[in-house]
Order: structure tokens, then sequence, then C-alpha cells
């Protein structure tokens, strides 16, 4: 609430990943309240009264559950707000706050699951992504929520550079821009934003930043369950550097050195964005976002399950990108909660100004709204 009440946004777009918790099937019947009271709570607040909300709660549909959701909201100064009916390919007026829950014939989204082939080791889970095209006094975008395939094993994410996780993330999301057909709508504005699971470059993370070969020698132990543990130990001391598992990754780095001495060595390795040129990105200045204690205590501390790692993004395609540097307003990309605990993934903020026409005047003057994208996940 104080990120919004600091930027007065006059759309606030947010993004969730993971709907209902790693309990969802527990959880879900939650979700309804919790869309209502956000709704109200932000109505009230920042009188941002009209708008949209979706989840997507059918879990026991395995072919479409994605467990996505979000929520777009207008403040009373927008004079005009439509979404597109994906159907009769129409502009439906948004006049009220609407809340879906449907699982299929969704008139105003597109939402896809992704189908077990992309997966890695073709293991299918609930991740996917889910499009809405907005009509903003006059200005067509499109805002897409993603939710990309995590490393599911830290020894295969160091095996090899590009690991085999990052090569089907990379599918991914081209498989996504091609559902999406870009090549024919490439000329509406879209911002992608939510979890895209981007991990640093593991292998070379440990091999040229935290455990060199000149300081660090690698060693395969037998571990308790019969699994192989890697363990990279100190030439000198023996001490261990690094100590790696399926699920398990001891390493040194934590929020205050990263701050302060290895951000922008972590940032180089940060390639997986880099596969895809035809999206853009604002400069990253703020740590990782993943993975944080779920510790209530320990919100500013990183769990040693992964890697840290910039999972969490907010990218814009070109006519976007170059809609948001027409404007000559600052721009603020952001972890939001810093020194509180928000669960493993820190919500990812982006406060920027479009230049929107005013449709109720004649004049070729424009309006900037400003607008806030908050990519949101309650676990992974």
């Amino acid at each position: 609430m104080e990120v919004i009440e600091s930027k007065a946004p006059k759309v606030l777009a947010i993004h969730f990943q993971e709907i209902g918790g790693k309990e969802f099937k527990e959880n879900m019947h939650q979700m309804k309240h919790f869309f209502q009271k956000l709704y109200t709570t932000l109505s009230e607040k920042f009188n941002l009264r009209r708008g949209l909300g979706y989840y997507d709660q059918d879990f026991t549909n395995v072919d479409t559950f994605t467990a996505l959701g979000l929520l777009y909201l207008f403040h009373d100064d927008v004079k005009e707000a439509s979404v597109c009916n994906f159907q009769t390919g129409n502009f439906d007026a948004i006049e009220n706050f609407t809340l879906t829950s449907d699982s299929v014939a969704l008139p105003h989204f597109h939402k896809l699951r992704f189908s077990k082939e992309l997966f890695p080791k073709s293991r299918p889970s609930r991740k996917g992504f889910l499009q809405c095209r907005l009509q903003i006094n006059g200005l067509v975008i499109d805002l897409v929520n993603i939710h990309l395939f995590h490393d599911a094993c830290n020894i295969e994410a160091v095996e090899s550079s590009p690991s085999v996780f990052a090569k089907k993330r990379e599918n991914g999301l081209k498989f996504v821009l091609k559902q999406l057909d870009q090549e024919k709508n490439c000329q509406i504005p879209m911002v992608l934003f939510g979890d895209f699971n981007f991990r640093l470059d593991t292998k070379c993370l440990i091999e040229e930043v935290l455990a060199p070969s000149s300081v660090a020698v690698q060693m395969i132990v037998q571990g308790d369950d019969g699994k192989p543990n890697l363990q990279y130990r100190d030439l000198n001391s023996g001490e261990n550097l690094v100590e790696m598992k399926t699920k398990l990754f001891n390493h040194k780095l934590n929020v205050g050195n990263i701050q302060s001495e290895n951000l922008e060595r972590l940032y180089k390795l940060d390639r997986e964005p880099l596969c895809h040129t035809m999206l853009h990105e604002f400069p990253i200045q703020f740590v990782p976002s993943y993975p944080f204690s779920e510790n209530i205590d320990c919100g500013k501390d990183y769990m040693y399950t992964r890697a840290p790692a910039w999972c969490d993004r907010i990218l814009l395609n070109e006519p976007a990108w170059l809609l948001a540097n027409s404007v000559s307003s600052s721009v603020c990309y952001d972890i939001i909660g810093k020194d509180t605990c928000m669960g493993d993934h820190k919500p990812v903020c982006l406060g920027l100004s479009f230049p929107i026409g005013n449709s109720s005047s004649s004049s070729s003057s424009s309006l900037s709204h400003k607008k806030i994208a908050a990519s949101s996940q309650n676990s992974s």
C-alpha cells in the first residue's frame, strides 16, 4: 500500500502466480474474499473504482489450470477504459469492477497452460500465461501474466552453460510470443510481467564467483539419501565454499554483500533475457528477488535452497518501450517489501508514464497516465 500511495497511479496492474500457494487445494476457497477485500481497500483508498479481477480456480482441470491471477484497476480520472472481447473482436467498456474465476470460455482473457512437451523432462505443472488487451483513453495495450519453468535440481543446473532448464525457459517464452502472434500484433504495446524463473548461469556462478578452480576443488559426496552431493572446498582451509544438493545451495552470498560488492558481477551472469532481443527491460539496480526466507522474522535473508536470481521481471516489447521512453518522467523499477517477509519471491514493481490520448478532446494534446505493474507471487 505504501508503494501505491507513493506512486499515485492512474492505472494499477497486479499479476499473481501460484494462486492459493503451495496448498492451493485447501486455500482456493479463500481467493474470492482475498480479491474482493483487496479491491475494496484499493478503491476506497486510491479512487481506483473500475476494473477487472481474475483468478484461475479450477485446479481439477489438469489441462487448463495455471494458478494465475490478475487485478487491473482504473482511477476515476481515466475517462475511458475498455477490454478486448477476444470472441467478438470488440472492446467492452469497463464501467465497474468485475471479478471472474472461470477456467474456460473467457471472452476477455487469453489463457493457456503449457503442454507437457515444453516442460523439463516433460513433467507438467501449473504454469502458463494469461493475456488481456486493454484500451485506455484510446491507447491499446496488451498485458501478459507469465509463469515459466523453475530449476528442478541444483545438481543438473550446474552441469552445463546454459543449463537444460534455461533452454526450456527460452523455448517456453518463444512459444508464448508465438501464441501472442507478435509478428501480427507487433505494433501493439505489450508489457509482459510475472515469474519468468530466469536464473543466473549456475555453472559460471560457481566457476567465476563462488568457487573458482584457482581457490577451490570440487568434491562429490554420497548423501544420506543415496544421491550425489557437490561440495566446493577451499584448497587451503578445506572449508566448504559451496554445497549443493537437489534443493540445497549453501553459499556465502547475502543481501548485504550482493548490494555492496557483487550486484554487477551477478548481473553479468543474468543471461537468459539476452535470448529475446525483441523484449526490453529497465536497468536492474535491486538485489535478486528470489529465494527469500519464508520465516516471518527473517524477511531480509535468503534461503539456501537455490542460488539468488532475478526470477520476477517486467519486460516491454518495442512499441511499449518507445512509448515509455517518449515521456520525460522518472521510472521506478524495484522490489517491494525489502525488510518484510513476502514469501520466497519479493514482488517487483514498475512505475512509469505512458502518453495516453484524451479521447474526450479533439485536440492533439495527450495526458500522461501513470501506471504501476507489480509481479506478485504467493509461493513457488
